[in-house]
This record gives structure tokens, C-alpha cells and sequence, in this order.
């Protein structure tokens, strides 16, 4: 391998000492004859593109480095973008040897190889003479005081005109290097300690916390060891913020260490929900766009594989005080049940007494294979649950199975009174290997198998597709003037502001900033620190004090709120839908008779649900008929009831007709 041209595309804003630390690694590579800096076009809070190439111009010296202007927002994309008219040669993806930059690397590699077989909806190709290769460097994280350098530290600094943090971003220059790349900003005269943010200041919050989804050549995904910190980090902070609602926050960084990875969510009973993309807040818009991305490339599973989420029952299981135990929800969790307390809580109620008292029964004698050291070093004395699902044919919701099995998701670590500390992904397979080690995984009614993993395609004409949802993302971020980097939170709060403000207009109310900004807290992320006795005193229009109150109603406020939410939830419900169909290896043995068995039993529950005299009824199925048939009818319903997948260290589920399709049967059933 030489001759080989490195692209290095990211966010830079700004460029700092580790970007330029990097670029200089490759440069000097024996195989290296040039390193192209690919800058994006988006700007971030007080640093432009023309000052990140400001700084360069002002800090390289070496003549194999050269940076260049993209149009592009996504750093990837710019990379492809770039092979599409390159000359012939070697070319390698800038990443180091550390964490899991490899994976980056050869999912480069097999997209170049895509473009130059396939090529894009315009038929171009990557040249045939393009070779993509792939060439890592050894590189330790540089930091400066024991801390790592990053772009949002240099941010910070320059928002707040404290220069000896800015300084220590560029360990590796002369000062005078350094004052010359300060004068490119307009600083503030301020001291840090002077500025201050509020806790609803969610977009400042995001950029204090994550660097840009954009700049990801620059860092890496989360290893075990960084999700556990913080884990840690997050356990302290929200306690902090528990017993300091409603107050002013300044985000101290002595207190509470940087961070930028997500809160892994499990799903049902004790795990709590698992979001589907929607539903977080915390993303930016181009999180969404890249979720989208990856999903029709058949991508999503970068970080971890992607599995299967099957429609069984949910349980938790441990092993405590010499004994395996069960739970379903919090109390449980501090004090498990026994298999023997799992059927008493169970009986009576049919094929699911039997489904739980049989799963309870066979997962003490397979546990108990293990022996009791190694049950404590998995277990940890009733702190660690495996979260798992009963399939058992008897209890079928909408998906048909055909054989009992017990399939286990993770393992979730909780403390002393039940919170969540982190959660093992790969756990559940490995507990699940530990088993059938012990040849334990075939009891007597259920056979015990790891998540099912999912192998993805590229969706067919990916690229319409994706032009056709990125435009969808776009349309609501632009409405509120936002940019790709905003907080999909900001487009909810101006979304509830709007409407609230409307409303006091139309009735010719005079309603103070603090008392839209509370109603905004309340009904769009549930912040009730002002109480509705006290909100409403303060509110003098009867008219609007009366709207207030009926909008304050639950069955109310809920449609509001999907009103709200429901572009976002249309979005991610097509990606799902195209990326489901493109699913083969699911769990469901028969998949044409269990499609078929749930599209007999939707015809029924649409025809008992039309004749139905009850006004909920009809506006349910009117609802929900218009979700399956905006993801294209029932050609698009499969035996799979989604998949789980993990992005930027969260874990998420994708659905497609599967919750429209539940939402009917559901009602058919408790109807008849």
C-alpha cells in the first residue's frame, strides 16, 4: 500500500489540536502522499467555516495537509461525494486505532465498493479505479491537564471569553500560535463564571454535553467502560436535578464530569418503554437524518447488531440471596419473586398462568446448572436482572410463533432502590452462551436462545427514499427556522408555544412570558414544578383559565400531544415499514401464515370496529386505518413486530405497521 490520499471530512468547528494532532499522524504515514480535510458548510454557536479554515491556514505547516470546503452537512457523505469525481488511486477514511473507528472503516469500504457496482439514483458510479483501503493509525487521545481536547470545550471558551480553556485545546502550539487563533473570534469581555443558563435551556444543555452527530470521524462510539462512567455521571446529576426542580442550573463541570453518551431505555414491565426515534427529545435533526441514513443502507447495526423485537410477555430475572427470583416491576425488583410467587401472581388467567408458571419453572432449573458462583458473578446478589420475553404459542397477541421459547434481550444493572445504572447489551447472548455451555437451554416446556439477530439490506431505490424523509425532517425543522443541529426539542417547545399564544390572542388574553413558558414545561415534557392550583391563580382571563384547564385534562392533553408528535412518529413509521421488509431470518417459522393470520384477524376487527355505535371506536379506527395506509396497506404488514438497534449509545425501536396494526387487534379483542 502507497500512495494513499486520507480523507479526514468532520465538523471542525473549530479545529483543535487533537483534529490537527490526527491529521499530522496520517501525513506522516510511509503510505500517506496527501491528507484532505473535508469541512462541512453548518455553522456552530460563534465558529463559522471560514474561522475553522482561518485556524488552519494558521496552524499547519505541513504541505501533505490540505483542507477543503464541502457542501455537504454529513461528514460521510462528503467523503463519497468526493470519490465520485476523485482521480484514480488508494484512498483511506481518517480514524485511529482506538475504540470502534474499524467499524467506520469498513463500512466506508463496502459503500465505495456499492457506488462503484450499483451507483446513486443519477447513475453515477465511483470509478472502477478508485481503490478504498483501509489504513489505521496509533493515536492516544490527546488531552491537555488530564483532560481531552474537544471542539464544545473550544466553544465554550469562546462563548464565554475565557482563554486559558481555549488555550488548553491546543496543547501542542506555541502561545503566540495560540492568541493569534483567538483573535479570529469576537470574544466576550465577561468571565466565565458570569454566564448562566436555566435547566429548560435544553439546546444549550445538548451542546455543553455531545459534540455534533456530525463530526463523528473525530470520536468514536461508546466501549463498555465509557457507557458504565456515564451511567455514573447521569445517576448524579439527576438526583441533583430531582432535588432542584424548577431552580436555575449552571452546568458545572467540576460537579459533573462531561459526558456525551445517552441513557440506554429498555423496554416493558420493569424496564420501563423503549423509545422509538420520535420520542427523544434529545436528538438533534441530523441524529434523525442519520438514524434514516443508516437504516435504508442497511447500517443500523454500526454499534451494536441489530435484533429482533418479538411480541411475547416480558419478565426479569436474577439470582439473590441464594435463590432464583422474578420481577416485573419496581417493588419486585427490590424484593424478586419466587417461581412458585410467579404462578400465584399469574393464576387463573389461562394460557398466560401457564405461560409464566412454565418460563419460571424452567429458568430455575436452567439457572441452577450454572452454580451459585457463577450465578453472583452474572446476578451481582440481585442487582443485575436479565431482561427477557416468553413466547409461548397459547398467548399470541398479533404475531403467530409456532415454538416456546424464552428469548433473553440484556442485562440491566439497577441500584439499591431501583433505578436504572446501565444496561449490557451483548449481556443477554452471553448469558444465553453460559447456559447452553452448561447444556441447560432445553427444558421441558421452553428452549432458551439469545436475541435474534437481524441481518439488514439496502432498501431498493434507498436513495429516493431517503431524499423523500430527509425532505420530511426538513419541512418541520425549517418551520420553526432551526437549524440541523437544533434539539428536536426546540421544534416541540415552539410547537406548544405557538399554539398557546394563538389561543390567549383569540381570547384576548395578556399572558406572561413565565406562565406561557410553565404551560410549555407541563404539557410538552411533563414539568409540573408549578402546580396546576398555582398555574391557574395566575392566569386573570376566565377564558383562557378555562381552555387552560380542559386542555390540562388527560384524555385532552394526550390527542394535543399526538398532534404534536405525529409528523415525527409518521416519519420513523415509514423508515420502519421499508426497513422491515427487507427483514428474512425472524423468529416467526411460518412467516405467510402468520401474515395472513393477522391480516384475517384485522379484517375482522375493522368490520366489528366499523358497525360499532361508539364514537372512541370509530375516531380509533379511523386513526389507525390512516397510519396503515400511509405506510402502504397491508402489503406492508410482516411477522415482526420491530427491530431494536442502538444509536449514539441509546437503544431504539423501529416498528413500521406493527403499532397500528396492535392498536386495532387490541381493540377488537377487549370489544367482543
Amino acid at each position: 500500500m502507497n500512495n494513499v490520499t486520507v480523507l479526514f471530512p468532520g465538523g471542525f468547528k473549530p479545529i483543535t489540536g487533537a483534529h490537527m494532532h490526527l491529521a499530522n499522524q496520517y501525513a506522516n504515514h510511509p503510505a500517506v502522499s496527501k491528507v484532505i480535510m473535508l469541512i462541512g458548510p453548518n455553522s456552530r454557536p460563534g465558529v463559522t467555516r471560514e474561522n475553522s479554515i482561518d485556524i488552519f491556514r494558521l496552524l499547519n505547516d505541513n504541505s501533505k495537509i490540505e483542507i477543503q470546503p464541502t457542501p455537504y452537512p454529513s461528514p460521510i457523505l462528503s467523503a463519497y461525494e468526493y470519490l465520485f469525481n476523485a482521480p484514480g488511486g488508494s484512498y483511506a477514511l481518517a480514524a485511529s486505532n482506538k475504540d470502534n473507528d474499524y467499524v467506520r472503516v469498513k463500512g466506508f469500504i463496502s459503500n465505495v465498493e456499492k457506488y462503484q457496482q450499483i451507483g446513486d439514483k443519477n447513475g453515477r458510479k465511483i470509478p472502477a479505479d478508485i481503490n478504498a483501503e483501509e489504513l489505521n493509525v496509533m493515536v492516544d487521545p490527546l488531552t491537555s491537564n488530564g483532560k481531552p481536547i474537544s471542539a464544545t470545550a473550544a466553544r465554550e471558551a469562546i462563548a464565554s471569553g475565557n482563554y486559558e480553556k481555549f488555550a488548553q485545546q491546543y496543547p501542542q502550539y506555541d502561545e503566540a500560535y495560540v492568541k493569534n487563533v483567538w483573535q479570529i473570534f469576537d470574544t466576550p469581555e465577561t468571565p466565565e463564571t458570569d454566564i448562566t443558563e436555566t435547566l429548560f435551556s435544553v439546546n444549550w444543555w445538548k451542546q455543553q454535553l455531545e459534540e455534533d452527530v456530525n463530526e463523528v470521524m473525530g470520536g468514536g462510539y461508546p466501549t463498555k467502560k465509557q457507557t458504565q462512567a456515564h451511567a455514573k455521571k447521569i445517576k448524579k446529576l439527576r438526583g441533583f436535578l430531582n432535588k432542584n426542580s424548577g431552580k436555575e442550573f449552571v452546568y458545572d463541570f467540576g460537579n459533573f464530569s462531561k459526558t456525551i453518551f445517552g441513557v440506554p431505555l429498555n423496554e416493558g414491565g420493569l424496564g420501563g418503554h423503549m423509545n422509538h426515534p420520535y420520542d427523544r427529545y434529545d436528538l438533534t435533526f441530523n441524529d434523525m437524518k442519520e438514524i434514516i441514513a443508516r437504516g435504508l443502507t442497511g447500517r443500523l447495526d454500526v454499534e451494536q447488531a441489530v435484533t429482533e423485537k418479538t411480541d411475547g410477555q416480558n419478565i426479569f430475572v436474577t439470582y439473590k440471596d441464594g435463590q432464583v427470583g422474578f420481577a416485573r416491576n419496581k417493588g419486585e425488583r427490590k424484593n424478586p419473586l419466587s417461581a412458585e410467587a410467579l404462578a400465584e401472581k399469574f393464576a387463573g388467567r389461562g394460557a398466560i398462568s401457564d405461560a409464566f408458571r412454565e418460563a419460571g419453572q424452567d429458568l430455575n432449573a436452567a439457572l441452577s446448572k450454572l452454580g451459585e458462583a457463577r450465578l453472583n458473578e452474572i446476578f451481582k446478589n440481585g442487582s443485575v436482572y436479565a431482561n427477557m420475553e416468553i413466547i409461548y404459542p397459547e398467548t399470541k397477541n398479533v404475531i403467530a410463533y409456532e415454538t416456546a421459547v424464552l428469548q433473553f434481550h440484556n442485562l440491566v444493572e439497577y441500584d439499591a432502590d431501583g433505578n436504572e445504572v446501565m444496561t449490557d447489551m451483548p449481556g443477554g447472548s452471553e448469558l444465553q452462551r453460559a447456559i447452553q455451555d452448561a447444556n441447560a437451554h432445553l427444558q421441558k416446556t421452553f428452549q432458551i436462545i439469545p436475541p435474534r439477530e437481524l441481518k439488514l439490506g439496502q432498501v431498493d431505490q434507498f436513495e429516493d427514499y431517503q431524499d423523500a424523509l430527509f425532505k420530511e425532517v426538513d419541512q418541520l425543522r425549517t418551520r420553526y427556522g432551526l437549524a440541523e443541529t437544533d434539539l428536536v426539542f426546540e421544534y416541540h417547545r415552539s410547537w406548544w408555544k405557538e399554539l398557546i399564544e394563538a389561543k390567549a390572542k383569540e381570547l384576548g388574553a395578556d399572558v406572561p412570558e413565565d406562565i406561557v413558558n410553565a404551560l410549555v414545561r407541563r404539557w410538552s415534557i411533563a414539568d409540573k414544578s408549578l402546580n396546576k392550583t398555582a398555574l391557574t391563580k395566575s392566569i386573570d382571563n376566565e377564558a383562557f383559565k378555562e381552555w387552560v384547564i380542559q386542555t390540562d385534562n388527560p384524555a385532552e392533553l394526550k390527542k394535543i400531544q399526538y398532534e404534536n408528535i405525529q409528523p415525527f412518529e409518521s416519519i420513523f413509521l415509514k423508515l420502519g415499514a421499508l426497513i422491515l421488509q427487507n427483514v428474512k431470518n425472524f423468529l416467526a417459522v411460518n412467516p405467510d401464515k402468520a401474515v395472513q393470520d393477522i391480516r384475517s384477524e384485522l379484517t375482522a376487527a375493522i368490520n366489528m370496529l366499523k358497525s360499532s355505535n361508539d364514537i372512541k371506536h370509530l375516531d380509533l379506527l379511523q386513526k389507525h386505518l390512516s397510519r396503515i395506509e400511509a405506510l402502504g396497506g397491508f402489503e406492508k404488514i410482516v411477522p415482526l413486530e420491530g427491530i431494536v438497534f442502538t444509536y449514539g449509545g441509546n437503544t431504539y425501536k423501529l416498528t413500521g405497521s406493527f403499532a397500528p396494526v396492535n392498536q386495532l387487534l387490541g381493540a377488537y379483542k377487549y370489544s367482543r
